[in-house]
């Protein structure tokens, strides 16, 4: 059996962060005293999208490959870039993502219910919406990249190693979860993610692509290069602001 690895890399790098996160902010409700809140909400919020997605990939697999592909691309080049940007943003900050500070659940701006000492149904629903949100994303990914490639099992594959990482980082090994470097996995699965989608937007434009499926890898290289440059400016820009307020 061929592995397809660019879909299986691309699907682990991708899920593994917004799993993290889910963890993260369910491991925060646990420890403040609403552990069957936490675990039933984040199980009904991943089962809600993925009760959803199944059907919905059923749907989209009838749009004919030419429209398909095209509309993949749009939304891959559309989730990569976005990721791409807002990694750069905070590495150049040297800032990380709000649910790796101390306090996930301030960081993310969630307030718990402290005066039910029973089942707490207002921080159930809490942990479920946490969950829906990033468990849609998830699963745009997942669709896209199973519908696109016919990859259905690196895609699945992936997500579900991307859920045991985050399960087992969060639960068995949460003091080292700061070593974690989420913010360079978001942008390298979002340069993987738009090098992808702009293989597909062209294959659906009627592309021609030189050496194949191998031309992903030099797409990937030059997203990278730029990705890189951009990089260097934006803490060149960072540096000259922080250097011109201090002198102020």
């Amino acid at each position: 059996m061929n592995i397809n690895w660019s879909i299986l890399v691309a699907a682990i790098g991708g899920a593994s962060i917004d799993f993290l996160e889910i963890a993260v902010i369910a491991y925060a409700i646990a420890r403040s005293g609403y552990q069957r809140e936490a675990v039933w909400g984040s199980i009904l919020g991943v089962l809600l999208v993925a009760a959803i997605a199944f059907p919905f990939s059923e749907i989209l697999g009838l749009i004919p490959l030419h429209w398909l592909e095209i509309l993949v691309g749009i939304t891959l080049i559309w989730v990569g870039w976005r990721w791409v940007s807002k990694s750069i943003k905070r590495q150049a900050q040297g800032k990380r993502a709000g649910w790796m500070s101390d306090d996930p659940l301030a960081a993310e701006e969630i307030v718990l219910d402290k005066q039910n000492s029973g089942f707490s149904n207002l921080n159930f629903w809490v942990m479920t919406k946490s969950a829906i949100l990033e468990a849609l994303e998830i699963a745009i990914l997942v669709v896209t990249l199973g519908l696109a490639s016919g990859a259905w099992y690196e895609s699945l594959a992936g997500t579900a190693i991307a859920l045991i990482f985050a399960v087992v980082i969060v639960a068995a090994l949460h003091n080292y979860l700061l070593n974690v470097p989420e913010v360079l996995i978001k942008l390298g699965s979002g340069i993987l993610l738009g090098a992808l989608g702009t293989f597909w937007l062209g294959e659906g434009l009627g592309v021609t692509w030189m050496f194949a499926d191998f031309a992903i890898v030099a797409i990937v290289a030059a997203y990278s290069g730029l990705a890189m440059l951009f990089l260097w400016w934006s803490k060149r820009q960072h540096m000259e602001v922080t250097i011109a307020n201090q002198v102020e």
